[in-house]
């Protein structure tokens, strides 16, 4: 044993040798297909967010509002994106102290590394080295270091007004902080610990939502951004771990349709009602703290109507998209600016016709859709899997197949 790890009785190195020599494993593939399905949410949502003043679009009309409503409600695709992640990783945590009485943190640590960083610090690098040559690719050296840092989203926070490059990293930020003293908490405290502090997270989040909204924060991006406000979805995907246990779940098809619909109805109210995510409104603080709830039950009873579907009806394609999703996420505003400047290329010759512009439009997103799979499916074959491969020596809990 190694100087550096946490030295163990004599029974728990017994144990974690037993389950060494026997992996567990523990996937669930329906949840892959809700991955997708997220990242499709806030693809659309930064896609297809285009002006208001084209003859096209009727922008005061209903219809337009309901389109408003239903792209900004694609921001909390992310939110399905904690959810999930914390379900999971509480999930293998659980398992991996139940089998050996212990949480190695190193090891931990590592899979963490190898599965976020070569990508996330790829990409950086890329933006830094070409942005001395590419205007366009420009990135704040403040903003670079406080990505490689973590604290990304912090640097939103703190340049509210400015437009910066990679700012939709900030998520990979939060979800970092949270994992820097998530395992350390469930090896400290067990399981217990985890239960009440993913309990607790959820009022400080709601309170925080309060107190930045008296304080006259900006309330569209600071409120959105900041770690605490968006802790709560991983205590809740924590909790639905550890209640709701690694058993199969069984619902009625009937029973997945309503939470499927109560779900993106909580979100449609939280986006056209409360607002929480639309710039030209300021929302009352019970507004926004209502909204923010709305969120969180209409994540959790979207991810509980996917949970459990049994396999055969989930389609093969869309599981591998699912498990290539942190590349499409990574990548998907790359390509629409690819995408956007191609099509500018060509917008004057289009400008007089609103046929024309709408298809123009529609062909630039197909376009940055299938050119992000594309980017994600490469970057998952020949960036990612090596390192993917070399995270096995560091698993005790197989979550996924190759």
């Amino acid at each position: 044993m190694k100087a550096t790890e946490t030295p163990l009785s004599v029974n728990e190195r017994s144990l974690q040798r037993r389950a060494e020599s026997k992996p567990t494993f523990f996937y669930r593939p329906e949840l892959d297909v809700l991955r997708f399905l997220a990242f499709l949410a806030v693809f659309c949502c930064h896609s297809l967010q285009v002006g208001g003043q084209h003859p096209i679009l009727l922008a005061q009309s209903p219809i337009w509002r309901l389109y408003r409503t239903t792209l900004e409600a694609g921001n909390f695709g992310v939110c399905i994106f904690f959810l999930l992640s914390s379900y999971l990783i509480t999930s293998l945590l659980h398992i991996e102290r139940v089998k050996t009485g212990n949480i190695r943190l190193g090891s931990f640590y590592m899979r963490r590394i190898l599965r976020i960083w070569p990508l996330y610090l790829s990409v950086i690098a890329f933006f830094v080295i070409c942005g001395h040559f590419l205007p366009t690719l420009h990135i704040e050296p403040g903003q670079a270091l406080a990505y490689v840092f973590v604290v990304g989203n912090w640097y939103l926070v703190a340049h509210p007004l400015a437009k910066f490059q990679l700012n939709w990293l900030w998520s990979i930020s939060v979800e970092e902080q949270f994992y820097l003293a998530w395992p350390l908490i469930a090896k400290i405290g067990g399981m217990r610990l985890v239960s009440v502090l993913s309990i607790l997270l959820v009022p400080i989040s709601v309170l925080v939502v309060a107190t930045m909204t008296e304080n006259g924060q900006n309330l569209h991006g600071q409120v959105w951004l900041n770690s605490l406000v968006q802790f709560q979805f991983f205590a809740l995907g924590a909790l639905l771990a550890l209640y709701l246990g690694a058993k199969e779940r069984s619902f009625h098809r009937f029973s997945r349709l309503t939470m499927a619909f109560l779900g993106t109805a909580c979100w449609l109210t939280a986006s056209g009602v409360c607002r929480i995510k639309s710039p030209e409104v300021d929302p009352s603080v019970l507004a926004m703290c209502i909204g923010y709830e709305l969120v969180a039950l209409g994540t959790v009873l979207i991810f509980l109507s996917f949970l459990g579907v049994p396999s055969r009806y989930l389609p093969r394609f869309i599981i591998y998209l699912g498990k290539i999703s942190y590349g499409l996420y990574v990548f998907h505003e790359i390509a629409l600016s690819c995408t956007t400047a191609v099509r500018r290329l060509v917008e004057s010759e289009l400008s007089g016709s609103s046929i024309l512009w709408a298809a123009s439009v529609l062909l630039d997103r197909a376009g940055a859709l299938a050119l992000t799979i594309t980017l994600a499916a490469l970057s998952y074959r020949y960036l990612e899997s090596p390192f993917l491969r070399m995270k096995q020596r560091f698993t005790l809990v197989r979550s996924r197949t190759g």
